[in-house]
């Protein structure tokens, strides 16, 4: 475990909890388990990986005991640090062989690497940076050894929390200056920020106006239109607004109203702008002039030479003979008043009463509470016992609002609370989402049963089968009943519907049906046959054959079973990851099979009309397929279906719904295969795509081998064509990239039109069909183009970077090309053949892609962004060697291993240039931390592609030139130079 390193100047406090097994446990015998509390008080540097406390520190036993009555060992400890303090839970455990462990806290698996110490006990540790109120709770540590299991319980609260406070900002006058000074009286010590905006917009009561960090007094900016003084420390942010009349605005609807406590200070200032330095403001409370000393006057000249002038009314300490009216007036301008209320306690206004809805499945709702409130409150918006954020905005007339979005169409209830330190607020609202029902069916000796969850409530029919047939007509009416019916199954409104087996329907299909408003769903079941398998009774030699047979089966069975649990599980090559600590290693993949899947992403199987197979492997496959509906009502497009292969398993299965929601959470971007929908419901689960007609970037790189050119100028003398370049981008895209060119050669015979004559939609359609088919053959490959798949990709990556996902298996062969030469990063690996893909090699228990590999990720099995960065060096050489095989010529073996380790790196591939070889160099750095990141390599490639655009202008105005200037420092193009790598117009074979 590294030291940890002092932050901002001070290191808080550390707090070591170490449980300590003393002695070797046996079956009969409990262990003995003892924490410890280790208080760091020193300022210096901590080494946490030390087992015991050094001199300079408080060390406290906490009395770690069995739980008592537990069926398990158990052992537990109340844990009370400090807030902010930083924690090591570290378990120590003297039980002999192999230990493995997992930590869980609030049902998250958290990562879990045993070592041993120098005196061969195993030692666990985790660290936590910064001990807030999320990071508080129980952490259970699981351990598992050749000996027994134990458990091992530490509940972590936080004392002395009431010391820390974040209270909001007040304004006070200095001594002897008309200026302000903000003030926080605030622990831990807040900064204080001044913010000005120049108008009322909404995005200046966002987060970007101009701040002044850790200035105090102003007095130039009070001239602002917009000013607030906010308060920060490790608790939040607290922000007051400064009390404004505009005389030079149009009177409000409603008369500004402002809300004070006792004892708070009151600041309004009176603003004023006029053409005539000749004016004066003034204040009266109740017609009453205000008293001198609880007012002074500022003024200046704006840049077009009119006057402004501020006149500030404040009181120190308000009391109840401070409430009324306070009118501005002006000579030059019209008065305005605000209401000034002084409050014994604060309060929360609002309507308390429940609230329902019914929405469509894919209905855009929002919940919302308009309240009025003083102080302000903090809020949250909670169901299923999750709580979520909660937003504020302000309104004209004195009111707020919060509204709640992110439902996700999930049915039941949702619950807005609202507190500040004298009030509190609850309102519950109700969510009912309108679906057709959905039947799920079981059948037990006695009876059948059918429950749905579809809303409105749905009603029920029996129907019998003929024959076995699926053709159902006959209506069963006895033995039907229903009994607790409509039932509320977390925010759902269940209803189910029960048949009672009688001999008339024995050894029938019968056939459920639910129905309301929205549609009907019906489920089929086989009725067990009348009487226990007739055909066997009194067959003594079958009862015989099968005691005889039954050993020999049990023991395949378990061999096979056995076999299938040694084999590696589907799992998506993406993975987006929660960073526990600052090295590599200290992280986890986030658990997708607990988040909720939305069901705004669901779309009707019917809707989609499969066609070939893209791809096919170990776990499932790759469909092309029709989907009527998915962007547009009434338009079809050309989609790519995922599916598990027809004998999946519950936790392959698991695996896809997974990968789904993590689709979900992911969002959209240009350069990734985006989602779009999923068919979940009533059958297989469906991940629907988009379709990249060019298939993957390594096939597509090897058949242009032979249409690749070096220039533009070499395919204008070739082709003998009138070429203009245009930079047809993808829809949305901010890419820099050169698109294809476009071919002005005898248009009106392939247009199919001419000044005197017209062709109908169909010929049109046909030429135009006929014309992309031509354009296609004569596209080309350029240098240009390999730079631009190779900064599109960066962006794709970059976009993962963001949303803090690793791909763990970046190649050419797992990017797709479309339209366009846009290209897509994609997450096909269930529907690959690994198994006899010699990309991928066995190594211990999986078949892995070892030459795309980062170090640490082969040899500690550690996968970062910055893994993938070295893997998209290698993807860079793909590129610019136009497909070949990664480290041609070197087979993957025990040299290979050492070759990596010591640090070898593959030639400069024969299309690159010297500053693209540069940057596939610097993402093998074998530190990863000197590697580039990919915000970094995007920014990079986009001006190697700007250069190389303008070189391709440049050259296309002199109509004629050997090579554009981005070759100059390039390797010439002869065979003599690297005989083991293609020309442009002989591909090599692939080792």
């Amino acid at each position: 475990m590294p030291a940890l390193v002092r932050r901002g100047g001070r290191l808080p406090l550390l707090v070591v909890f170490s449980t300590i097994f003393f002695e070797t446990v046996t079956n009969q015998d409990l262990p003995v388990v003892k924490c410890i509390l280790i208080s760091h008080k020193n300022d210096s540097t901590v080494g946490i990986s030390s087992a015991r406390p050094t001199a300079s520190e408080a060390l406290e036993d906490l009395g770690c005991a069995p739980r008592p009555k537990s069926t398990e060992t158990v052992y537990e400890a109340l844990v009370e640090v400090d807030v902010f303090a930083s924690v090591t839970l570290e378990v120590l455990l003297s039980t002999p062989g192999n230990i493995s462990c997992l930590w869980v806290f609030k049902h998250s698996s958290l990562s879990c690497q045993p070592r041993f110490d120098i005196q061969n006990r195993g030692v666990v540790s985790m660290v936590i940076l910064k001990m807030t109120e999320a990071q508080a709770g129980e952490y259970l540590l699981f351990i598992q050894s050749e000996a027994t299991n134990y458990t091992i319980s530490l509940t972590v609260s936080l004392r002395n929390t009431l010391l820390y406070t974040l209270r909001k900002p007040y304004f006070k006058k200095m001594e002897n200056q008309d200026a302000l000074i903000c003030i926080s009286e605030s622990i831990p010590e807040p900064t204080v920020e001044w913010l000005f905006c120049d108008s009322q917009s909404e995005s200046c009561k966002g987060e970007n106006p101009v701040v002044v960090t850790k200035e105090q007094k102003v007095f130039r900016e009070l001239f602002e239109t917009d000013i607030r003084c906010c308060a920060r420390n490790e608790l939040g942010r607290e922000c007051t607004k400064l009390f404004t009349i505009d005389l030079n605005k149009s009177p409000q609807t409603t008369l500004p109203q402002l809300f004070l406590k006792v004892g708070e200070p009151l600041w309004i200032r009176c603003k004023a702008v006029y053409v005539n330095y000749r004016f004066g403001l003034s204040w009266e409370l109740e017609n009453k002039v205000l008293q001198e000393g609880s007012y002074f006057e500022m003024s200046t000249y704006s840049t077009n030479r009119t006057m402004i002038r501020i006149l500030f009314a404040f009181v120190s300490s308000v009391g109840r003979n401070d409430t009324g009216y306070y009118t501005c007036s002006s000579s030059e301008h019209p008065s305005k008043s605000a209401l000034v209320t002084i409050l014994e306690k604060g309060f929360i206004n609002a309507s308390k009463s429940s609230e329902n809805y019914e929405i469509d499945q894919y209905e855009e709702f929002c919940f919302s509470v308009r309240f009025q409130a003083y102080p302000q409150i903090r809020c949250s918006w909670t169901f299923s016992r999750k709580s979520f954020p909660c937003e504020q905005w302000d309104l004209d007339d004195g009111y707020s609002i919060s509204k709640f979005c992110n439902h996700k169409h999930q049915p039941g209830e949702y619950i807005f609370h609202a507190e500040n330190d004298d009030a509190q607020f609850t309102k519950i609202f109700t969510l009912n989402i309108r679906r057709k029902p959905q039947v799920l069916a079981e059948a037990s000796a006695s009876q059948a049963s059918c429950s749905s969850d579809g809303y409105p409530l749905p009603s029920w029919t029996w129907k019998k089968c003929s024959d076995k047939s699926p053709n159902c007509t006959e209506e069963i009416t006895e033995g039907v009943w229903s009994t607790n019916t409509n039932r509320k199954v977390f925010g759902r409104w269940v209803s189910s519907s029960t048949l009672n087996i009688s001999e008339a329907v024995k050894g029938f299909l019968v056939k459920c049906c639910a129905y309301n408003s929205l549609g009907t769903s019906c489920e089929t079941i086989l009725l067990n046959s009348p009487g226990p398998f007739p055909f066997i009774q009194d067959n003594i030699s079958f009862y015989a054959t099968i005691g005889l047979c039954l050993p020999f089966i049990v023991v395949l069975a378990l061999l096979i079973c056995h076999k299938y649990k040694k084999q590696f599980r589907y799992e998506s090559q993406l993975q987006m990851v929660q960073v526990t600590g600052s090295l590599d290693n200290e992280y986890f993949y986030i658990d997708f099979r607990e988040y909720e899947y939305d069901l705004k992403w669901e779309f009707p199987r019917e809707n989609l009309e499969f066609g070939k197979v893209l791809g096919s492997g170990a776990f499932g496959k790759v469909m092309n397929a029709t989907a009527y509906g998915i962007s547009k009502t009434g338009v079809s497009i050309q989609v790519a279906v995922k599916m598990l292969k027809e004998k999946a398993d519950s936790s392959e299965r698991e695996a896809l719904m997974s990968e789904l929601k993590m689709m979900t959470h992911l969002g959209s971007h240009e350069n990734i295969v985006n989602l779009l929908g999923a068919c979940t419901l009533s059958g297989p689960v469906y991940l629907i795509f988009e379709y990249c007609c060019y298939g993957d970037l390594l096939n597509y790189l090897r058949s242009k081998r032979e249409k690749f050119h070096r220039t533009w100028t070499e395919i204008f003398k070739e082709h003998n064509f009138s070429f203009y370049p245009t930079s047809q981008s993808h829809p949305n895209s901010s890419m820099p990239c050169p698109r294809e060119v476009q071919i002005q050669q005898d248009w009106e015979h392939i247009s199919g039109f001419s000044g005197n004559s017209f062709q109908s939609e169909d010929e049109i359609e046909y030429e135009n069909q006929k014309r992309l088919e031509e354009e296609e053959d004569l596209n080309v490959l350029t240098f240009e183009d390999l730079l631009c798949f190779a900064y599109q990709v960066a962006k794709g990556m970059e976009f993962l970077e963001f949303k803090s996902c690793i791909h763990r298996d970046l190649a050419a062969r797992n990017v797709l090309v479309t339209h366009g030469k846009v290209v897509k990063i994609c997450d096909f690996g269930l529907a690959r053949d690994i198994m006899n893909d010699s990309n991928y090699v066995i190594r211990g228990n999986a078949r892995l892609p070892v030459k795309w590999m980062a170090p640490e990720s082969l040899f500690e099995g550690v996968y970062t962004i910055k893994s993938d960065v070295w893997s998209y060096g290698i993807l860079l050489w793909e590129i610019f060697s136009l497909g070949v095989n990664p480290y041609p010529g070197i087979p993957v073996d025990a040299h290979f291993y050492k070759l990596i380790q010591s640090g070898f790196k593959m030639d400069q591939p024969f299309y690159a240039t010297e500053e693209i070889y540069f940057i596939m160099q610097s993402c093998w750095a074998f530190d990863s931390r000197k590697r580039p990141s990919f915000p970094q390599l995007t920014s990079f490639l986009g001006c190697q592609l700007a250069d190389a655009e303008e070189a391709m202008y440049q050259n296309m105005d002199g109509h004629v030139s050997e090579r554009p200037s981005v070759y100059q420092n390039r390797r010439p193009f002869s065979r003599e130079v690297d005989p083991a790598l293609p020309s442009p117009q002989a591909p090599a074979e692939e080792s």
